[in-house]
C-alpha cells in the first residue's frame, strides 16, 4: 500500500523524538504560484514541523515525484496545465493507480469554469477545492493547518489500526502452540516483534 513505509518511519518509537518535516507537493504550471505559496509559508509550523517543499511544473513531472516520494502529506494541485483537466487526472493516478489515500488534495485553481466546484467534489476523491483568487496568505494558512491536521489523524488510525493487526497475528501465532517452551520462546519473539526491535 502507497504510504505503507510514511507509517512504519513517523511512528516507530525510535523515530518519535525527530519527527520529518511535513512534505507538501505543489503542482501548477505557473512558477509564480510556487514563489508565493513558498513564501507565505516559509515560517509556518504544526506541531513543531515545517514544511518541505516539492515542485512540479506539470501533471507528468508531478506523477514522477509522487513514485520518488510515498509520504507527502498535502498536495496542491492547479487544475489546468499540458490539458484542461490534467489536474483531475492527477487525482485519479494518486488514489487509483497508486493507491495512495493519505496523502490530502487540495485542488486549486484559476480558472473555475473548467472545473465545477460541486461536481468536481462529487466525481474527484479530493479534499478541499479552492479558488486561487480566495487564498489570501492567511487563508492559505488556515488551509495549511486544518489540512495537515487531517493527514496527521489518518496517519494515526493507519498506525493504531496495523498495531491491532499485529496484536492479532501474534495472539494466533502464540495460541497455535502447545508446548510450555515454545509457548515462552513464542511470547518472547512476538513481544519483540510488537515493540519494534526486530524489523
Amino acid at each position: 500500500m502507497a504510504g505503507s513505509s510514511a507509517v512504519d518511519n513517523w511512528f516507530a518509537p525510535e523515530a518519535s523524538a525527530a519527527l520529518p518535516n511535513w512534505k507538501v507537493l505543489i503542482v501548477d504550471d505557473e512558477p509564480e504560484v510556487h514563489n508565493v505559496t513558498r513564501l507565505v509559508l516559509s515560517n509556518f509550523r504544526f506541531e513543531g514541523r515545517a514544511i518541505e517543499f516539492l515542485h512540479a511544473y506539470s501533471a507528468q513531472e508531478a506523477r514522477n515525484r509522487l513514485r520518488e516520494h510515498d509520504n507527502i502529506s498535502v498536495l496542491l494541485l492547479d487544475v489546468v496545465m499540458e490539458t484542461d483537466h490534467a489536474g483531475l487526472d492527477l487525482v485519479r493516478f494518486v488514489r487509483e493507480e497508486l493507491g495512495n489515500h493519505f496523502v490530502r488534495i487540495v485542488l486549486r485553481t484559476g480558472q473555475p469554469g473548467q472545473a465545477p466546484e460541486q461536481s468536481v467534489i462529487a466525481d474527484y476523491d479530493i479534499n478541499d477545492y479552492k479558488e486561487k483568487t480566495e487564498l489570501t496568505a492567511q487563508k492559505l494558512s488556515t488551509m495549511m493547518y486544518a489540512t495537515l491536521r487531517a493527514h496527521r489523524d489518518i496517519m494515526t488510525i493507519e498506525a493504531n489500526k496495523r498495531g491491532l493487526e499485529r496484536v492479532i497475528e501474534a495472539s494466533a501465532k502464540i495460541f497455535s502452540l502447545h508446548e510450555s517452551h515454545e509457548f515462552a520462546s513464542a511470547v518472547l519473539s512476538q513481544l519483540t516483534n510488537l515493540v519494534g526491535m526486530e524489523r
